[in-house]
């Protein structure tokens, strides 16, 4: 059987992070490693959890050689977001774009990622929008408190999905967004939903549910991602990723934590690769990642540069939401 495909076929273009769950979670049939770029993420899970945390460290990972636009509508700590950059080692641009009309300020980030008329690219690579679910429209800003404005986010997220996915049909560079949103338990029924309305999910071609995995004394965590949506690839995938404490996703953590669960890595009182030793994890964390010393986590990078195996989970406790 000889099948052809002509005209302009879509190509996926992707992202090797260096991550490697979050390199493999996305994968498809053909292999190809990677996080998919010029998508629309939704980033969604419980308050508090990490997920702008993530979605900041993540963009600094896909950004580059482009920057970044942030439409903050939550408010974060400036320093905060410039400390998770610079642990994932970016260099570039972060405009935080505002406007005291929220569907202006989107419009703005639209206008910042858009590509020139004369196929000049953009500065900017990566557009967060943090988050979907405090998106507060002018129906809602300007009437009166008790005022019905039922469906008015949604129809705003919807408009400004429609433009993002026309901008990367044309774009130059690749433009992805990170919509960080949280979920809620549906009232009177059972399951989760995320607000903002339903065409966002639809349209928003990855959506991610994040959740803490576990916690440690110093405040640091790991995050685990699980693929609801995947249009260019396999979905119901994990990946798991070390936030440090204050600085974001941490490299070579997270490759240690990868390795355990990999079986490479033995994690019982101590740390071990084989017979070699490194110490208790708390001891770990506060005298090695805490302290820059990215040498020391190097054995662990290493093991984890040949595929090593997909990392399995017998979890059953994931809530689905309603597409």
């Amino acid at each position: 059987m000889n099948i052809e495909l002509t005209g302009d076929p879509i190509e996926v273009q992707r992202k090797i992070t260096g991550f490697y769950s979050l390199d493999r979670a996305f994968i498809n049939e053909q292999k190809d490693l990677g996080v998919p770029i010029n998508v629309g993420y939704e980033l969604f899970g419980s308050n508090h959890v990490g997920k702008s945390s993530f979605a900041y460290s993540f963009a600094g990972l896909i950004a580059p050689p482009l920057g970044i636009v942030l439409c903050d509508f939550e408010g974060f700590d400036p320093k905060y977001i410039l400390s998770n950059l610079k642990t994932v080692c970016f260099s570039g641009r972060v405009h935080r774009v505002f406007d005291p009309n929220d569907e202006t300020q989107l419009d703005k980030l639209v206008d910042l990622l858009r590509d020139g008329k004369n196929k000049t690219s953009s500065e900017f690579g990566v557009g967060i929008v943090d988050s979907l679910g405090a998106i507060s429209p002018v129906a809602e800003t300007e009437g009166e408190i008790g005022e019905r404005n039922m469906g008015q986010r949604a129809f705003s997220v919807a408009q400004f999905t429609r433009k993002i996915i026309k901008l990367q049909r044309e774009a130059v560079s690749p433009k992805t967004i990170l919509a960080v949103n949280h979920w809620y338990p549906k009232i009177g029924s059972r399951g989760y939903d995320t607000p903002a309305g339903d065409v966002k999910k639809y349209l928003l071609s990855i959506r991610v549910l994040l959740r803490r995995k576990e916690e440690f004394k110093d405040g640091s965590y790991v995050l685990e991602g699980y693929t609801y949506k995947n249009r260019w690839g396999y979905k119901e995938r994990r990946f798991y990723v070390f936030m440090l404490a204050g600085k974001g996703i941490h490299r070579g953590m997270s490759a240690l934590y990868d390795g355990t669960l990999l079986g490479v890595v033995e994690r019982k009182k101590i740390i071990k690769i084989g017979e070699e030793n490194f110490g208790y994890m708390k001891n770990i964390i506060m005298e090695h990642a805490h302290t820059g010393d990215d040498e020391f986590f190097q054995p662990f990078i290493d093991i984890l540069k040949t595929d090593v195996g997909e990392i399995q989970s017998d979890d059953t406790d994931i809530e689905r939401t309603e597409d």
